[in-house]
């Protein structure tokens, strides 16, 4: 017996973890950040590009919190700028489809 393939039904994949660095322009300072991505949690900040790419490139190899990613309570941002960010990504293009 053969089973059919309902090629209607899409996969569900789950979202991959990764990290990444960002610039970004905070109170006339320029900044650097490490950032867990889809989650968009700021695991560090920094003045300097060397010490943000650091914990990075360790994080890329090793995944200290595996599949997980890390909790919510690592997140260095404050809460008004938690509040402020709607949770879209400019690097995801599905979110910003037809959005211009």
């Amino acid at each position: 017996m053969k089973k059919k393939y309902n090629h209607n039904q899409a996969k569900k994949r789950k979202p991959s973890i990764y990290y990444k660095t960002e610039m970004v322009k905070v109170k006339n300072e320029i900044l650097w950040r490490a950032v867990e991505m889809p989650s968009k949690l700021v695991l560090k900040e920094s003045f300097f590009e060397e010490d943000v790419k650091e914990i990075v490139k360790f994080q890329n190899n090793h995944r200290t919190f595996g599949i997980f990613g890390f909790p919510p309570f690592f997140d260095c941002r404050d809460e008004l700028e938690k509040k402020l960010d709607n949770g879209r990504s400019n690097y995801n293009y599905s979110n910003n489809k037809g959005r211009r």
